[in-house]
């Protein structure tokens, strides 16, 4: 297997596990502000490093606010835009190197994989923060761990 077609999977399972995630928080009776936050700033998070990756400039802050429905659809659309990036790249193009500046206008570089792998980290850090709210609300966690994916699409 190639590894876009790794990443690509990879974004598949992002894309259904923060969905999943989402349902957890619609089932709550008044999903908290920092449960919102969260979901917000995953999708939010996503878009900032495609941006950064394509090298595109970008208006999004890392803790934007967006409704349910808004994470829903952006986490669809930031998914669409990066697999569509990367079934267009080679694979030695993931080993391209990016300049970008972070939010405090630090400059970086790291390769395209770094920021893949990162982005793909970063949901999943907190996804688990959202489930420990959710069950903490009363609500039942969203089952997001990847072998569950794997197991559901092999």
């Amino acid at each position: 297997m190639l590894f876009k077609h790794h990443y690509i999977h990879l974004f598949n399972y992002n894309n259904r596990a923060t969905k999943e995630t989402i349902q957890s928080i619609i089932l709550l009776p008044e999903p908290s502000d920092r449960i919102i936050s969260l979901i917000s700033h995953i999708i939010a998070a996503q878009e900032i490093w495609f941006n950064r990756t394509i090298d595109k400039k970008h208006d999004v802050t890392p803790w934007e606010l967006y409704s349910i429905d808004e994470c829903s659809e952006k986490s669809d659309l930031i998914t669409e835009r990066w697999i569509n990036f990367l079934e267009h790249t080679s694979d030695d193009g993931l080993d391209r190197v990016i300049h970008y500046s972070n939010t405090k206008g630090d400059s970086f570089e790291n390769s395209v994989k770094d920021v893949l792998t990162h982005v793909i980290n970063h949901s999943t850090y907190h996804r688990a923060q959202i489930a420990l709210l959710v069950k903490e609300a009363g609500g039942k966690p969203a089952v997001t761990d990847y072998i569950v994916y794997a197991r559901s699409v092999t």
